[in-house]
């Protein structure tokens, strides 16, 4: 799985995917998406509906030409998947999103995701960006996830407990919910998060 920046030209979309392939040392990737509806720096013109649009349209050239298996979105709300829908031949595949413990669904997007078979997959599972202004509330080791793990034993922790609440949604039938991606360099990290 690979990104690549939004806002881009379906030109530009091609060359950041080459890019990419380049870095990976790969013929092809088995997912990319477009990271974000706009540039990072929101300007008109690389944040419109057209401009989303016409990346989509280059996402799925590199579909239909094989250097993907499938393509998605990132930081979609409703609103921007509608205009990729409008003119899609090839439906996203994933809609990845900010979402753990306390988020819920703020702005009805696993919902939409749901109606129009996009799977929902959870971005900083852990609320790595979030400024917390209590250490209590923390997805790690905060009160609320660490009183939960001590219900099932000493060796589970309170991040497990925090990546389990979306995998159990994952497990629901019919469920729009692809899963987690955890994010850690800490080799015990990485051990416990697949357990």
């Amino acid at each position: 799985m690979t990104k690549m920046p939004g806002g881009l030209a379906a030109s530009e979309a091609l060359e950041a995917h080459y890019e990419n392939l380049d870095l990976l040392g790969l013929d092809y990737v088995d997912h990319v998406m477009t990271h974000f509806p706009a540039d990072w720096k929101v300007t008109p013109e690389r944040s419109s509906k057209s401009q989303r649009q016409e990346e989509w349209m280059g996402l799925e050239n590199l579909y239909y030409q094989g250097l993907t298996r499938s393509i998605g979105i990132s930081h979609y709300c409703p609103q921007h998947i509608d205009d990729v829908l409008d003119i899609a031949t090839v439906n996203p595949s994933i809609n990845q999103v900010e979402y753990h413990v306390g988020s819920g669904d703020i702005d009805h997007v696993i919902q939409k995701c749901r109606e129009n078979g996009i799977h929902f997959m959870s971005f900083s599972p852990l609320c790595g960006p979030c400024d917390l202004k209590d250490p209590s509330d923390s997805l790690i080791n905060g009160a609320l996830v660490a009183d939960v793990a001590q219900n099932y034993g000493p060796d589970v922790t309170g991040s497990q407990v925090a990546l389990r609440y979306i995998v159990q949604q994952a497990l629901e039938e019919d469920s729009y919910i692809a899963g987690v991606i955890p994010k850690s360099n800490n080799i015990e990290h990485i051990k416990s998060n697949a357990q």
